[in-house]
């Protein structure tokens, strides 16, 4: 019988070989769960992530005390409560509405860009919330599926047609018609569309940001807003221009 020899590397090395060998194992069985929930077959399909967590006979009790079958007799039985919890929490879009501050009551593109970014900042999750319904949550409980979204078409599929609709939503209704109040355009070769793109984007990195501390990433003394103001300002002012003829 062959013996397995020892291994001999220190303490603190063999902590973090195995600690490395962990994260092997984790993405496996992240990936292994996220092409479950790709299955066709929807009786082998299970939620990922919380969802995978979510009590039937919890939510029941909380509402009203009602028991468990109440879902149950709904949903037929706790999976699918949890499957289609996730796929509502994925697409939702009567919860992503925003509304942004309109340009025609402003001057000044700055202060209307950083009106935007303060109603943009508020809109996100803000470290240390109570858990509440409504868009800020959904979002991070939407970041919390993401890791799947690398293997899972259910995930990614609708995750980025919701972003695609957003950034539409703000080119149309919050890009285009400042840039025609305030006589600006978009530098070339970038479009309208571009530039809301990029704006989604830095939006849900300071969103990132914002779930793990209500204060400035890198400002002392200044809170989140504030990176959402700089950010934005600093993006819109380097992406426009004054429009053909208004120089």
């Amino acid at each position: 019988m062959t013996r397995r020899r020892r291994s001999r590397l220190a303490p603190d090395d063999a902590r973090k070989r195995y600690i490395r060998l962990a994260e092997t194992v984790l993405l496996e069985q992240i990936q292994s769960d996220a092409r479950r929930l790709d299955r066709e077959d929807d009786e082998e399909r299970t939620a990922v992530g919380p969802f995978a967590k979510l009590n039937a006979e919890k939510v029941a009790a909380s509402a009203d005390g009602k028991s468990r079958g109440a879902i149950t007799n709904l949903f037929k039985s706790q999976r699918q409560f949890q499957l289609q919890a996730m796929a509502m929490v994925l697409e939702d879009p009567e919860v992503d509405v925003f509304t942004p501050p309109d340009p025609r009551g402003f001057s000044d593109p700055v202060e209307w860009i950083e009106a935007v970014a303060t109603a943009e900042s508020a809109r996100g999750p803000l470290h240390g919330m109570e858990p509440t319904v409504g868009y800020a949550l959904d979002w991070a409980l939407w970041l919390s599926q993401v890791p799947y979204g690398i293997w899972s078409e259910r995930i990614a599929e609708p995750s980025m047609r919701e972003f695609r609709h957003s950034t539409e939503l703000l080119e149309s209704d919050c890009v285009r018609p400042a840039l025609a109040h305030f006589g600006l355009e978009v530098r070339q070769p970038w479009t309208a569309l571009d530039l809301a793109a990029a704006m989604s984007n830095l939006v849900e990195g300071l969103w990132l940001n914002q779930c793990l501390s209500s204060e400035h990433p890198t400002r002392a003394g200044a809170r989140a807003v504030q990176a959402a103001r700089d950010a934005l300002r600093m993006l819109w002012q380097g992406a426009t221009e004054p429009a053909a003829g208004r120089g």
